[in-house]
């Protein structure tokens, strides 16, 4: 759960798409000025808000139904070093716990969701991930203080730690980025060092 909404200097596991993306794109740097401090006013939505309120009542209909108990992730996790700043959904002993919501459900994991969980299992030394998805109508949307959370509408998919993204294709791109950021330079991907 997200309490600091200033994004500006550390690298979060939802970051996770763009470092890995094409890094000569506006929107590459639109967001690496929002790293360096320059623009800290934080992007948000309507469904993004509904989605934040609604993570813990979804963990509790999780705890219900399925018996399991689940810590709240109530503060960040940080590698000062490499800049990353995990923020939790929950979490067990066994496995990170990530909550989505969504207005159309998806079978597969989408990549940027993968990744993010990666990241957050990296961090918390996790093999396992649930992610739990939850089908948002229109009536969720209007009213979120209240909702009755519907377990139904709920999709579960497991992700397990893949070694070789983190270490050989992630953490390159991190430790380079992390490096800009204390240099407050603007980053090049043919200066990565990329692992074997």
């Amino acid at each position: 759960m997200i309490r600091n909404k200033n994004r500006a200097y550390w690298f979060g596991a939802s970051d996770t798409a763009i470092i890995m993306g094409d890094w000569t794109t506006e929107s590459f740097k639109n967001w690496w000025f929002m790293k360096l401090g320059f623009h800290i006013k934080p992007y948000s939505t309507w469904a993004m808000e509904c989605g934040n309120l609604l993570e813990v009542p979804i963990i509790h209909e999780i705890e219900r139904v399925e018996g399991k108990h689940i810590k709240l992730g109530k503060r960040p996790f940080y590698n000062p070093f490499l800049r990353l700043r995990c923020n939790y959904d929950g979490y067990t002993r066994d496995e990170v716990i990530e909550i989505k919501t969504t207005e159309k459900m998806f079978n597969k994991v989408p990549k940027n969701y993968y990744e993010q969980c990666q990241v957050l299992m990296f961090k918390k030394k996790l093999l396992r991930c649930s992610l739990y998805a939850y089908k948002m109508d229109e009536d969720d949307y209007k009213n979120p203080y209240f909702i009755n959370i519907d377990y139904g509408k709920i999709k579960k998919f497991n992700i397990f730690y893949d070694y070789n993204f983190i270490h050989k294709q992630y953490l390159p791109r991190l430790r380079y980025l992390a490096k800009c950021l204390r240099e407050k330079k603007f980053p090049v991907i043919t200066e990565v060092k990329f692992a074997c």
